[in-house]
């Protein structure tokens, strides 16, 4: 099944960018980014900020990011996916990041999955190199992603060392 990615939350202001793979099965059924309630995407950030993301529509989601200046977007912006998995993409098409991040502050872009951010690396990483904005593979929030960090605190904690919010 052919799959595009959501639209980014993005604004000039913006200091980091968070990015994903491509929407889950049930992300795209929300029609918005990290949707599936297993994920705990959500939970870390409402943790981090200090604010209950998850019981906020779409829309003040994004606010609410572009407010801390966050973007969100992901790697992919179309690929065939059966499912969700990151291990089951294929002939994946890449998000312009270079172009998608011009105009703003971002110097650091976190990456939420390993998959995504192998293909980042292979095909921007010289780019980003030369550009000196930090690149930060995260620990997936995936629900899927049990073995490393069981407990949401223990993730959220991991997060917490990665993440530096300006």
């Amino acid at each position: 099944m052919q799959v595009n990615c959501f639209k980014p939350v993005i604004d000039k202001n913006c200091k980091v960018l968070i990015l994903g793979s491509i929407p889950s099965v049930i992300s795209r059924q929300v029609g918005f980014y990290y949707g599936n309630p297993a994920n705990r995407f959500w939970k870390i950030m409402s943790r981090i900020f200090g604010i209950d993301f998850t019981v906020l529509s779409p829309q003040e989601k994004a606010s609410e990011l572009l407010n801390r200046h966050v973007a969100l977007s992901d790697v992919f912006s179309a690929c065939e996916i059966t499912g969700s998995m990151d291990s089951k993409i294929k002939n994946a098409e890449f998000n312009d990041i270079p172009s998608l991040i011009a105009g703003t502050d971002i110097q650091t872009i976190y990456i939420t999955s390993k998959t995504a951010y192998n293909a980042f690396i292979k095909r921007f990483g010289d780019y980003f190199i030369t550009a000196n904005i930090k690149v930060v593979n995260l620990p997936s929030p995936s629900g899927a992603n049990r073995s490393k960090f069981r407990t949401d605190e223990e993730l959220i904690s991991s997060w917490r060392r990665l993440l530096v919010i300006p």
